[in-house]
C-alpha cells in the first residue's frame, strides 16, 4: 500500500515520515493552507534535496503558487476547485502543471456526497490524460482539502476498482481508521495530513509511524 504523508513543514517531520516508510512526502504551496510551506520554512530549498528515497510532492491550487525551484520535486499535485464532469479543465490545472519530462502530474478532486460512483468515474475518465494519479479527498464547499473529515469509503470501492488511473484515498484518515478505509475502498494508496498531527503543521511522530504501519499491513493475509 502506497502511503503519502502530506502537509510537511519542517525537515524533522519529513525525515520522520521517510524513516517510517512513507512512499511520498507532500509539501503544500496553497497559500491559504495552515501548512503553507514557505510560511513555516523559508529555507525549504536548502533541506528538501536531502530527502532521498521517497517521492517529493508539490501541492498547488493556482499557477502563481508554483515556486521557482519546482524542479526539486518529483510530482506536482494540482488541487482542482470544482468537480463537474461537464466542466472544462480550468486553466489553473494546465498552467500549474509544468511541462517537464522529469515531473509527474497528479490531480486532487473532491466530489459532493450526492455524486454517484458512475459520475465520479466519468469525471476521472475525462481527465485521465492530465494525470498519472488521482487523489480523492473529502468534499467541502469552500475548503480545498485538509478538512480532517472522512468520506464514504464504500462509495469509492467501485471507483477504485474501475478508475483509469491509480486512486489515492484522502480525507479524515487517521491511524485508527486507515486500515478499515483501505479494506473497504481498495485504493492504490492513502494520503494523510491532519490525521497524524500534534498541531496544524506539526506532525506527531508516533501517529506517523502508526499510520504507515497500519496502512501497509491492512491487507496482510489476503489473497491477491
Amino acid at each position: 500500500m502506497w502511503v503519502k504523508i502530506c502537509g510537511l513543514t519542517n525537515p524533522a517531520d519529513a525525515a520522520c515520515a521517510l524513516e517510517a516508510g512513507a512512499d511520498a512526502l507532500g509539501f503544500i504551496f496553497v497559500r491559504q493552507s495552515p501548512r503553507y510551506l514557505p510560511a513555516h520554512a523559508p529555507d525549504w530549498e536548502a533541506w528538501l534535496p536531502s530527502l532521498q528515497g521517497a517521492t517529493r510532492v508539490l501541492v498547488v491550487s493556482a499557477p502563481d503558487e508554483l515556486p521557482d525551484a519546482w524542479e526539486l520535486f518529483d510530482v506536482v499535485q494540482c488541487v482542482l476547485p470544482f468537480w463537474s464532469a461537464e466542466a472544462k479543465l480550468q486553466p489553473v490545472a494546465e498552467a500549474a502543471l509544468p511541462h517537464s519530462k522529469q515531473i509527474v502530474h497528479w490531480l486532487a478532486l473532491r466530489f459532493p456526497p450526492e455524486c454517484s460512483s458512475e459520475e465520479i468515474l466519468q469525471t476521472l475518465e475525462s481527465w485521465q490524460a492530465h494525470a498519472e494519479r488521482f487523489v480523492l479527498d473529502t468534499y467541502h464547499p469552500t475548503l480545498l482539502g485538509g478538512t480532517g473529515v472522512a468520506q464514504d469509503w464504500t462509495r469509492l470501492r467501485t471507483v477504485c476498482a474501475r478508475a483509469p488511473k491509480p486512486i489515492m484515498l484522502a480525507g479524515g484518515l487517521t491511524p485508527e481508521t486507515v486500515a478499515d478505509a483501505i479494506r473497504t475502498a481498495r485504493p492504490a494508496g492513502v494520503d494523510v495530513s491532519s490525521g497524524v498531527e500534534a498541531a496544524p503543521g506539526r506532525k506527531d511522530p508516533d501517529r506517523v509511524r502508526q499510520f504507515i504501519r497500519n496502512a501497509k499491513t491492512a491487507l496482510e493475509g489476503e489473497r491477491a
